[in-house]
Parts: C-alpha cells; structure tokens; sequence
C-alpha cells in the first residue's frame, strides 16, 4: 500500500479517517460530547490548520492517515476556523462539547513543550484495518523526514493501550494528565531527536 502526501483539499478525507479511527476514543467522546462532531470537526481542523500550515500522510485507499504540525508553527484556526468549529460544536455537541472542548483544547496547549518540534496531532487507521502494520508504515514516513531535520518529536496518546506502538518509535511518556476530573487520561509522550 502506497503512503501519499495529503493534499490542501483532502480535509474531508482526512477528517473521516481520523473519525473512523477514533470513535471509540473516551477523550475524544469526552470532548465532543459524543461522536457526531468528530467528522466536521476533524474537517475543520486540517482545513484551517494542519493542511495549510502543517502537513500529513495518508494510505492510497484513504483507510488510514496522519496530521503533523512543524516546528514553531502556532496552533490557531484564524476567525473563518473558529466560528466553524464553534458552529458546528453548537448543532452537534451542545454547550457540553464546547466547554469540554475548550477545557481540554487549553489544558494540551499550556502543557505542550516549549521546545520546538513537530506535533503528531492524529494517527489514525479504519478499525477494519488495525493491527496489519499500517500505522507503523504512517510513522516510519513521517519520522524519517524529522529525523533528517534531528528534530524532537511530541504527541498526546488518549489510549493506554497505544503506548508501546508510541513508545516502539522511541516516544516516551513525560506525564500523565487529566485535563479536568470527568476527562479521561492522555499520557503526553516526547521522543528525542535521533542523532
């Protein structure tokens, strides 16, 4: 299976396989009230950001992909992103999602390191398609490039069970947190630059 570079107009695409791959995802349940705004809102978020201003792969049969952000690249949406998000947060999480989104949304940011590296926001394969090694086919691509740069790498894992995948690709955990006392865990994981 071929690994591809996304594209500027594939936020949808995106956005439904990192919904797919994350609708079991307790934080992710947490911080969208539920499933239904994980879709629009994953769209949103590599449209106004992480195609535009980052950068990610994705599976040639569009089953599985990821959104990364460089170094020094500030995490923000722009007004168009925001109202979008907020919009859709309304009509699909309710007041519960917008508050736990933003709770959890600024708790990751005033945790993220200030050291810069690149910022694994979402790795993510059809739940048809797990445990065959595509995840691990995503990362060693997206690695190799970073390793070139002899860049840190940084990503916030919501599933206790993913951490050896993490930790197999030389991430380790930096702590343990809960954004707010009803959130379920994310274990935030550094992985050094390879010399």
């Amino acid at each position: 299976m071929d690994i591809l570079s996304l594209r500027s107009n594939e936020s949808a695409l995106i956005g439904k396989i990192i919904s797919d791959g994350f609708r079991d995802d307790a934080v992710n349940l947490w911080a969208f009230n539920g499933e239904k705004a994980m879709w629009p809102m994953f769209t949103h978020m590599a449209k106004h950001l992480y195609l535009k201003s980052g950068y990610g792969h994705r599976t040639s049969d569009g089953k599985a992909g990821t959104l990364w952000l460089p170094p020094k690249v500030i995490k923000g949406y722009g007004l168009t992103g925001n109202l979008n998000m907020f919009s859709t947060l309304i009509s699909h999480a309710g007041l519960r999602g917008i508050k736990n989104s933003v709770t959890i949304d600024n708790f990751l940011t005033k945790k993220r390191p200030k050291e810069p590296h690149h910022y694994l926001f979402a790795i993510s394969v059809h739940p048809d398609h797990q445990g065959k090694g595509i995840g691990g086919q995503l990362m060693r691509k997206s690695l190799s490039q970073i390793d070139e740069e002899k860049s840190p790498a940084y990503l916030e894992n919501s599933k206790a069970k993913n951490i050896p995948f993490y930790r197999s690709f030389g991430f380790e955990i930096m702590e343990e947190v809960r954004p707010a006392k009803d959130c379920p865990p994310l274990w935030l994981m550094w992985r050094k630059p390879n010399e």
